[in-house]
C-alpha cells in the first residue's frame, strides 16, 4: 500500500512543468581595505605540485644518467663482440696451409724474446 501512496504523490509533479523564475541579485561595494581569504589549502597545493615537480625533475636526470652509462657499455660490448667474430670469421676463412705463416707474422712485430 506504500507504493501507491508514493504514486500517487509523484503524479502531480510530472505533470507540472517547471515555470521560469527570476532571481533577486544583490550589489555590494568592496570596501578599499578589502583583503580576500587565502585558503591554506591552495597553498599546500602549490608547495605539493612544486615538490613534485622538482622530484620529477630529479628523476628524469637520475634516468638520463643511467641511459648514458648503459649506452656506453652497449656500444663497448657490441664492439668487443664484433672485434672476435671478424678474428673468428678470418680464422676459419684462412687455409689451414697459410695458418702458420699468418701467425709467425703476427707475432714478428711484437716479439720481445729475440
Amino acid at each position: 500500500m506504500g507504493a501507491e501512496e508514493q504514486e500517487e504523490a509523484a503524479a502531480p509533479l510530472e505533470g507540472k512543468k517547471q515555470q521560469k523564475t527570476s532571481k533577486d541579485v544583490y550589489f555590494c561595494v568592496l570596501p578599499d581595505k578589502y583583503e580576500p581569504l587565502i585558503e591554506e589549502g591552495e597553498e599546500e597545493e602549490e608547495e605539493r605540485r612544486r615538490r613534485k615537480e622538482e622530484k620529477k625533475r630529479k628523476r628524469k636526470k637520475r634516468c638520463k644518467k643511467c641511459r648514458k652509462n648503459i649506452c656506453k657499455a652497449l656500444r663497448y660490448s657490441w664492439r668487443i663482440l664484433l672485434a672476435g667474430v671478424q678474428s673468428m670469421a678470418s680464422a676459419y676463412s684462412t687455409p689451414l696451409s697459410a695458418m702458420p705463416t699468418v701467425v709467425m707474422e703476427m707475432r714478428r712485430p711484437g716479439d720481445s724474446m729475440a
